[in-house]
């Protein structure tokens, strides 16, 4: 009896495993381009502003470049990463630490620009897309980013201080929060 109620459980536990991937939507890449970004978007290029629990995280792009400094538990971390180009065939890169990539993807009828580790193997990596949002009337841009495989969204950033601290934490309709 124990047998066959392990086997069961086991069978239950593959079907939900594979009914929860099949709920996935799928995050597909930039058919047109044949290697990834040089630049990254000019809607992309400022310093985005997030407020949470007393703290300002921020992003910035430029050109080549994303940074920026974020709060995990009061403490501060900054990160620095240089977008640097390659064939999306290269399978030889040689190791570059503070190097990344970016590639245009698709999810939920919406284009993201996903960054990843110059050699980066596993993982999602970060998604960032700029939208403009209206709240109570007033339109803002605002730059959302999201992780993992469901690109799901965890912050958004805003071009000012003053209204990343008015919108805070606020939810929009339409996106998948983790």
């Amino acid at each position: 009896m124990f047998k066959r109620l392990v086997s069961i459980m086991g069978l239950l536990a593959l079907g939900l495993g594979l009914g929860g991937a099949l709920v996935t939507e799928p995050v597909t890449a930039s058919a047109a381009s044949k290697s990834t970004m040089k630049t990254f978007p000019k809607a992309y290029r400022h310093t985005w502003y997030h407020y949470s629990r007393g703290h300002y995280d921020t992003v910035t792009f430029g050109a080549k470049r994303v940074g920026g400094l974020s709060y995990f538990n009061g403490v501060a971390t900054k990160y620095v990463a240089y977008l640097h180009a390659h064939k999306l065939t290269t399978t030889k890169l040689k190791q570059h630490p503070s190097w990344s990539t970016a590639v245009n993807v698709t999810a939920r009828q919406a284009t993201w620009v996903n960054v990843r580790g110059w050699n980066q193997i596993m993982g999602a990596g970060d998604f960032y897309k700029v939208m403009s949002k209206s709240v109570s009337g007033q339109q803002h841009q605002v730059l959302s980013q999201a992780g993992g495989a469901g690109v799901w969204t965890d912050a958004h950033y805003y071009r000012s201080k003053v209204v990343a601290k008015q919108l805070g934490n606020r939810h929009f309709k339409g996106e998948r929060y983790y």
